[in-house]
């Protein structure tokens, strides 16, 4: 029986360690280490979506990370100044190509059409990684003047053919892959609630960029820096759980 109780308590331990370190906007690390000012952790597609917004230049510096449907299969966001629909969304979609990561984009003339071609929005600075099976595509969009409010969409699918990416699930969860990104003030609607991105200096620092937005409380969200908070907690009972191993085996 003595030696039952470790064995317990260790079980336990590596229960509790599992979800302390899970993947959130505000543990993410790149391997580029490129640090964004504003992060997110978005409700459906366990998506993460991190930026910078520069309001001297309308400039937004963009990383989106999620899980693709399959490995061959690819990520996207995109923006919709229309509405929160994939209608004339216009998209950035990472996939595979030839053995390397692309980043293209597309634009959604509706739901069974998809043209690769420019977007609305200049875009520069594309580039994409791989890291524990999530794919993450950034970019930078050059935005028209005082454009601090859209409609974002984001997506994954399973497959791409002939450099053009298949159709994706209609699952909830894909249907629900949608909400309002304000750079000023944060995520609103059901885009999450905002978060602080990890601390550091951007990698390429903007001038006149407005700081992170103070935490507030999304319709139907939840606080921004609640991950934070549930890593916290898990360590606090992390070392609770070893006194107690310290107290039964003396």
């Amino acid at each position: 029986m003595a030696t039952l109780v470790p064995v317990g308590i260790i079980f336990t331990i590596i229960l509790m360690i599992s979800p302390a370190y899970t993947l959130n906007c505000t543990t993410q690390k790149f391997s580029s280490n490129r640090v964004f000012q504003n992060c997110s952790d978005l409700p459906v597609l366990s998506s993460i979506l991190h930026w910078t917004y520069n309001s001297s230049n309308s400039t937004l510096s963009v990383a989106f990370t999620a899980p693709p449907a399959a490995a061959d299969g690819w990520v996207s966001w995109a923006i919709n100044p229309n509405g929160a629909y994939m209608a004339g969304a216009q998209s950035l979609i990472a996939f595979r190509q030839g053995g390397s990561l692309v980043v293209k984009p597309f634009v959604l003339n509706n739901y069974s059409s998809i043209v690769q071609t420019n977007l609305s929005y200049p875009v520069s600075g594309t580039s994409a990684e791989v890291v524990d099976g999530k794919m993450t595509l950034f970019a930078i969009f050059q935005l028209p003047e005082k454009m601090t409010k859209f409609y974002h969409i984001w997506q994954v699918g399973a497959a791409v053919a002939s450099g053009v990416p298949r159709k994706h699930e209609f699952e909830p969860a894909n249907l629900n892959a949608k909400g309002t990104l304000d750079l000023i003030a944060g995520l609103g609607g059901s885009g999450g609630a905002p978060g602080n991105a990890p601390s550091g200096s951007p990698s390429s620092p903007p001038s006149g960029t407005p700081g992170s937005p103070s935490p507030s409380i999304a319709p139907g969200g939840s606080h921004g820096g609640d991950s934070g908070i549930r890593q916290s907690n898990m360590i606090f009972y992390l070392f609770l759980v070893l006194g107690s191993f310290i107290v039964l085996c003396f």
